[in-house]
């Protein structure tokens, strides 16, 4: 009885060799199999991860084009559209180099589409225009608060003068009409109160010669005074 147990479960060394084997291959093709299952189903799932990404994204575009633009509200909350208005950017474009415009005739907002020229700064241009009764040359500027060389340098290619100033007849202006020009001073208006008492005022040496005006004077209103 044990011999022929012993003689059933006996394999030689050549058997032994090729169980081995057979095993061997077992546990290989077992692993393959197990690892193509793995990327094959990984595979899958990404596929179908992919396919729905581009559903939704085909989704999301098709929701673009039918979004409508937003309204704006009005001012009194009432359910009507306001109407469309440009903005102050839109309304402001700069000028380019070789445009100019008239520093004599130009409006604030017109100022303020040169390179340099803010709201502030254009206002101030037209208080101190409307007070000398326009520019008699762009250097006057320089008189206004805010102005730099640097600035003026960046502002000047952009503007000309071709309307003339208002001249001031001397002879006939008041007293009032003076106060509010930036050129003259109390002491100046009383001065030529005084030589008009004498008679005409002929030229502007007759300035000259009275101790209250200086050559500074002078020459700043020279171009503004007219005597007839």
């Amino acid at each position: 009885m044990w011999k022929w147990k012993k003689e059933f479960f006996y394999f030689s060394k050549g058997d032994r060799i090729a169980i081995i084997l057979l095993l061997n291959l077992i546990v290989v093709s077992g692993g393959i199999f197990i690892f193509m299952n793995k990327f094959t189903f990984t595979d899958a799932v990404y596929r179908d991860q992919n396919e729905e990404i581009q559903k939704d994204f085909v989704q999301f575009e098709n929701n673009l084009e039918v979004i409508e633009p937003l309204k704006e509200e009005s001012a009194d909350n009432n359910e009507s559209p306001a109407t469309p208005h440009k903005s102050k950017k839109e309304n402001k474009q700069k000028l380019q180099l070789g445009q100019t415009i008239d520093i004599n005739l130009a409006s604030a907002s017109t100022l303020t589409r040169i390179p340099g020229i803010g709201d502030v700064f254009a206002e101030r241009i037209i208080e101190y225009r409307n007070s000398l009764g326009g520019f008699a040359s762009l250097e006057q500027l320089y008189e206004i608060k805010g102005i730099t060389v640097n600035k003026f340098s960046k502002v000047l290619p952009y503007l000309v003068m071709q309307r003339k100033h208002k001249l001031i007849k001397i002879n006939k202006v008041s007293a009032d009409q003076l106060i509010s020009h930036p050129y003259f001073e109390e002491k100046q208006i009383q001065a030529l109160a005084e030589l008009r008492k004498g008679g005409k005022i002929n030229d502007i040496s007759d300035l000259s010669n009275n101790e209250s005006f200086t050559s500074r004077d002078i020459n700043r209103l020279a171009p503004y005074l007219s005597f007839d």
